[in-house]
């Protein structure tokens, strides 16, 4: 089978696996692409990023939120594959708008990560998906919630859409350090006198409703145990981070911020942290799942926001430990517990490895997607 696949960030080719990126980040010359690799059957794949001209590469993803020079580059060539995958709307519309007036044998399927246009429920946006949508043969997403939404606004999605759970690659982020720099940066974190709390996370994050919960906690330790110094909030990728007018933190508490570091790095941050909490709005769309497993996968608990996109991946207080989203009272409540029952944020951390490791690993998600492709090609 040929496939072309359409993803909406950029990949490296490289000639071996480069030690500072993920699976999907990079394509070995003569290996198998990301998932692809658990395949059964050792389809022929072909990528095509969004590598563009920078100012092109702005204008596109941050003004029309989809990649017109990518689609340019793949429709001249759909014709030569059995099937064309498409990973998010933004790397599919322009592709489904001219299958609609030309289509050809090909089959296309989309990992639909973003509920069509952010779940929207009117306006031309939605239109327009509906319009393009229904040249799509496949669609995969990630939250099994966004099943009513597609009964609701694209009901003749429903029959070819499939839920597969998101997987993390676990041999990745198991790998022990190794290079002298990832020792020395281990061995700095893992020397510091000062513990944390870790939060990781570029965009899309509850920062203020954290932020409030943490300040919440301090001043219940002040009170309660004068001279006792928090765990330090340590923020990983929102360097500019700016807390809520007014807010401000007791002398008990201290706000770290860091800018985006390397892959390596954080693996070490998140190992090292007295636990992780991961503040997230709700919202009817996949986000999230990725820091939420890999963090599982390392063996850390994690404080999550109940919401949509992680109903399907958290067992509360098994293998991690939901709140109420927006509840900043309730997120205290749960990182107080944390601070109080190291015993339990081991145990659970532990079930969180061992979870991913059974259910949420990226071998069976990959099986599971090759058997939707062999579906929607014989149906």
């Amino acid at each position: 089978m040929k496939i072309l696949m359409l993803v909406n960030w950029k990949v490296l080719s490289c000639k071996e696996t480069p030690n500072d990126k993920q699976p999907p980040d990079y394509r070995v010359e003569g290996e198998p692409y990301w998932f692809y690799r658990y395949f059964n059957q050792k389809d022929d794949v072909d990528i095509i990023d969004i590598s563009s001209v920078s100012w092109l590469e702005n204008f596109e993803r941050k003004k029309l939120r989809f990649y017109v020079l990518q689609a340019l580059k793949a429709i001249p060539k759909l014709h030569k594959y059995d099937l064309i995958v498409s990973h998010g709307m933004q790397s599919a519309v322009v592709v489904c708008l001219y299958r609609r007036f030309f289509r050809g044998k090909e089959k296309h399927i989309v990992f639909d990560i973003g509920s069509f246009n952010s779940a929207a429920e009117s306006g031309s946006a939605l239109k327009l998906m509906q319009f393009a949508s229904r040249s799509i043969d496949g669609l995969i997403y990630h939250t099994s919630a966004q099943h009513a939404y597609y009964e609701k606004f694209f009901p003749w999605l429903v029959e070819k859409s499939q839920f597969v759970r998101f997987g993390t690659d676990g041999v990745f982020w198991k790998k022990e350090t190794d290079s002298k720099e990832e020792i020395e940066g281990a061995a700095a974190v893992e020397n510091s006198s000062v513990p944390y709390i870790l939060c990781v996370g570029y965009i899309k994050r509850d920062w203020d409703t954290l932020y409030r919960a943490y300040a919440a906690l301090a001043k219940q330790y002040e009170l309660q145990r004068p001279g006792f110094m928090l765990p330090v909030l340590r923020m990983v990728g929102k360097a500019e981070y700016q807390p809520p007018e007014g807010e401000r933190l007791s002398e008990c508490a201290k706000l770290e911020l860091i800018p985006y570091i390397p892959v390596r790095e954080l693996m070490t941050q998140i190992q090292n942290a007295q636990f992780c909490v991961l503040p997230l709005e709700s919202f009817l769309y996949s986000y999230g799942q990725m820091t939420l497993l890999q963090q599982m996968a390392l063996g850390k608990a994690v404080i999550v926001a109940k919401v949509p996109s992680m109903l399907d991946y958290v067992q509360d207080g098994e293998n991690a430990c939901f709140y109420e989203a927006k509840n900043a009272s309730d997120l205290c409540g749960k990182m107080e517990d944390f601070l109080k029952n190291p015993e339990r944020r081991e145990t659970i951390g532990s079930n969180a490895a061992d979870y991913v490791k059974r259910v949420h690993n990226e071998k069976d998600m990959a099986l599971q997607i090759e058997a939707f492709y062999d579906s929607v090609l014989k149906g």
